[in-house]
């Protein structure tokens, strides 16, 4: 890879876990690279001066920050998110016809968020979705490819639809499972009973520690992928529940389980 970076001037709004992580990670790759970091609340005009301009905030403050943004920047800057669904924001950049914008999302993340955490090496060999529209110029897209691989990451190229429908199942899903789990969990057992747990708890419910405000937007956004993913979560514990006796659903579930684990396990290696 060259050593000169796709975009020599990177301004990123939302300096939170992912945001300033992309800082780190930028830094760490270039030392020429200029890196503005940008509170969401801040003035949008000091992103006037940047070729790459990331909204690194919430889903819905990513929207409302993008329709902000002509008034600010020339027609040549182009503008990516790393927000985790991608309709909604695809939908709100299709009206704004000045502006070049190319969907993201870094598949990566930590238990706990905020600029803190931020750390340079948490896109290392992490899928980094890209969602460009038909009209996106093709080296807009490949100078983007260049900086996400530059960051660490490997970018999958995709629709926003079909973004939302495989992250809802393997990234959207598995945050309210884990959620919900220790909710019930902690209620049922109580700080006694979670002194005698073991690891699997811990292991299961790593992502329980999650800020709830951004999942509210993520949710918000993609509520007919979830919904549907909900109810099929729904019918595999009924099932168990209706079959404790028998064990007939453990063993479809269990067996299903393990393949399919296994098969992530062949993914990720």
């Amino acid at each position: 890879m060259a050593n000169d970076p796709p975009f020599r001037r990177v301004a990123i709004v939302g300096v939170g876990l992912i945001g300033g992580s992309i800082a780190q990670a930028a830094r760490r790759r270039w030392s020429s690279i200029a890196v503005l970091p940008i509170e969401a609340g801040d003035d949008l005009a000091q992103a006037s001066a940047a070729d790459l301009v990331v909204l690194a905030a919430p889903v819905l403050t990513n929207i409302r920050l993008l329709k902000r943004l002509p008034a600010h920047l020339p027609a040549a800057v182009l503008v990516t998110d790393a927000g985790s669904t991608k309709r909604a924001i695809a939908a709100a950049a299709s009206e704004i016809p000045s502006l070049t914008f190319i969907g993201g999302h870094p598949m990566a993340g930590a238990a706990r968020g905020g600029a803190a955490n931020a750390r340079a090496d948490l896109f290392d060999g992490k899928p980094w979705i890209l969602t460009p529209s038909a009209t996106t110029p093709p080296d807009g897209v490949a100078r983007l490819e260049a900086f996400v691989a530059g960051l660490g990451a490997i970018a999958h190229v995709m629709t926003p639809e079909l973004h939302d429908r495989f992250v809802g199942a393997v990234s959207h899903l598995p945050q309210l499972t884990a959620s919900a789990l220790m909710h019930v969990v902690g209620t049922l057992a109580g700080d006694a009973g979670l002194e005698v747990a073991g690891p699997g708890l811990l292991d299961t419910t790593r992502l329980a520690a999650s800020p709830p405000d951004i999942w509210k937007d993520v949710a918000a956004t993609n509520e007919d992928v979830l919904r549907g993913a909900l109810d099929a979560l729904i019918r595999a514990l009924t099932d168990l529940r209706d079959t404790l006796e028998t064990g007939e659903a453990i063993d479809a579930v269990f067996t299903s389980a393990c393949r399919w684990r296994t098969a992530l396990d062949r993914a990720r290696s």
